[in-house]
């Protein structure tokens, strides 16, 4: 599946924007430290001082950066996205590690990150890689695998994760070891100084001493909370009034202040944020069917001059998002003027047209938001397929946990996938009970009853009953059809492999060698190359070498860089 290029692309700060050298000079000591977390509420500007710091300091190292979104609590896509963004500064870097994450049995996440740190210990350089709004990680498994490479990267890298809350990792042991340097909502607080270089750059307006200090004594030095302040002042001459009525909790000012910059636009312009704010980047084709305008384009070449929290995604800028919390606070405001219904279309709009650009996390995602049911299963039913093959079991778990009960399991094609994924992720106690009712719901489908079968002996595997193993994959291989071939190539499998744990090695030889064939055909290197891998094994325990060695050069080309096609040899 190809990754989307705008996640990895590192935000260029804006021109003019001030400079702030006592955080410049003290980013500098990321290039020290192992691990640097720079952790602060929203709109403290984490994004932006890492940006700048990045342009100004660039030719002293490679920088590699990745805008994590809620899709990367499934591990293999967050992984696949730090595996690309390193690779565009090490083209080599990775390749192993990204084959182990989409193996179809999951792999200990130290085995999987060792050649990654091996990789990265090749590079003389050094290496920074951001992990932004890290925050939107809930992933426990996510998070254990981050602590173990900051334990264990080399020397010359530097882990950098922006965050709206402490994340729970180890922090206290890295403090401990004098590897971590830390920023906190006070560090990037606007001095009084900067708050009035500000002020006078975004206004024209040479804001008293007194004015300045009450601006910044009221937004806490709040980088979004100044800036918009100075958007409201725009064009105004009570200027001292305006900041005498500049009090309140933060999200009493962003309030207010989002009303007052919302009544100095437009109406078209104002119906425009509301209706995209729905969205996680923008292109204008994507707004003109979203809002039913044309005129897009010109919209948001406006929203970008009037420097109205739009941020450019690639150096095309062709794609865009709005700034997280100024896209929170306009969602807030769309809720109050607009209808449920009405949310729901926009929704599904902006699905339709990411399908048919071929974005499917994002077609899925707005299909999910509008709760067109129906139309989300047709989406569900062949790309859940493709992420179960990836190894992307959480992303798809994710999926089907949004449709109702009712509905998902009166789909069964659905529903089988979603017990493929309960059986594949350990979950043994839901596994079998969504087995057991997709069996019920079988009748007289002898496919299904076959899938169904495969499953139980896939399940059985894992709670060490084998001679339910055997019964269930012999039953699948009866009632499945040839072209049946992903559950086919699980049941050979199964049987291959007792077989050889069992030392029947003629047996295992040729179930093993019928369970790469299947697996062929359904596309799955990791399973061919794994049965090829054991099947050559036992080759060579008969003494057939050349036989075993012809095999097992197979299994290495079925499964290129993939550990599995050198496990079992």
């Amino acid at each position: 599946m190809e990754l989307l290029t705008t996640k990895l692309f590192i935000p260029r700060p804006r021109p003019g924007l001030i400079v702030r050298p006592r955080l410049m000079e003290r980013l500098d000591s990321i290039l020290t430290n192992r691990l640097t977390l720079i952790s602060a509420p929203a709109g403290y500007g984490k994004t932006t001082v890492l940006s700048q710091w990045i342009f100004r300091n660039k030719s002293q190292f490679k920088v590699s950066w990745v805008q994590l979104d809620d899709n990367d609590n499934d591990p293999v896509r967050f992984w696949d996205y730090v595996v690309e963004a390193l690779k565009k500064e090490q083209p080599t870097a990775g390749q192993i590690t990204s084959s182990m994450l989409h193996a179809p049995q999951q792999i200990p996440i130290e085995a999987t990150l060792t050649p990654l740190i091996n990789d990265l210990s090749q590079i003389t350089e050094n290496v920074v890689l951001v992990l932004d709004d890290y925050h939107l990680i809930k992933s426990e498994a996510v998070h254990t695998a981050v602590a173990f490479l900051v334990d264990h990267i080399p020397f010359n890298f530097h882990l950098v994760i922006s965050t709206r809350i402490d994340p729970p990792l180890p922090v206290s042991r890295f403090r401990g070891r004098g590897t971590l340097l830390e920023f906190s909502a006070h560090d990037l607080q606007f001095s009084v100084n900067e708050s009035a270089e500000f002020f006078k750059q975004e206004t024209d307006t040479e804001l008293s001493l007194e004015d300045n200090l009450a601006l910044n004594n009221r937004s806490e030095g709040w980088a979004v909370g100044i800036k918009m302040a100075a958007m409201a002042m725009r064009g105004r001459k009570d200027i001292h009034q305006f900041v005498n009525s500049f009090t309140g909790s933060q999200r009493y000012v962003m309030d207010y202040l989002i009303e007052e910059v919302l009544q100095q636009q437009s109406e078209e312009i104002c119906s425009f944020l509301l209706k995209t704010s729905i969205l996680r980047k923008i292109n204008p084709s994507l707004c003109n069917a979203v809002t039913g305008q044309l005129n897009s384009q010109d919209v948001i070449t406006k929203l970008e001059k009037a420097n109205l929290f739009l941020i450019p995604l690639e150096d095309t800028r062709q794609w865009f998002r709005y700034h997280h919390l100024f896209a929170e606070l306009l969602q807030h405001q769309l809720g109050l003027t607009t209808s449920g219904p009405e949310i729901k279309r926009l929704h599904l709009a902006a699905s339709q047209w990411f399908e048919d650009h071929h974005f499917s996390d994002e077609a899925i995602f707005h299909a999910l938001e509008s709760e067109d049911w129906q139309y989300c299963l047709t989406l569900l039913v062949s790309e859940s397929e493709k992420r179960i093959l990836r190894g992307e079991l959480r992303t798809v778990l994710n999926w089907l946990e949004r449709i109702p009960e009712p509905i998902l399991k009166s789909h069964a094609k659905l529903y089988g996938q979603y017990c493929t994924v309960m059986v594949f992720s350990g979950e043994v106690e839901k596994a079998n009970a969504a087995l057991n009712y997709l069996d019920q719901m079988s009748g007289d489908d002898v496919v299904l009853q076959g899938d169904v079968a495969s499953l139980y002996a896939s399940l059985a595997d894992r709670t060490g009953n084998i001679p339910y193993l055997v019964e269930q994959a012999q039953k699948a291989l009866a009632l499945l059809p040839e072209t049946r071939y992903e559950a086919r190539s699980r049941a050979y499998w199964e049987l291959g492999y007792i077989s050889y744990d069992q030392g029947r090695l003629d047996e295992a030889v040729t179930l093993l060698s019928n369970s790469y064939q299947a697996a062929k055909q359904a596309g799955n290197a990791w399973m061919g190359a794994n049965a090829l891998g054991f099947a050559a094994r036992a080759l060579w325990m008969q003494g057939e070498i050349n036989r075993s060695i012809e095999m097992a050069r197979i299994a290495v080309e079925t499964g290129g860089q993939s550990p599995a096609a050198a496990s079992p040899l």
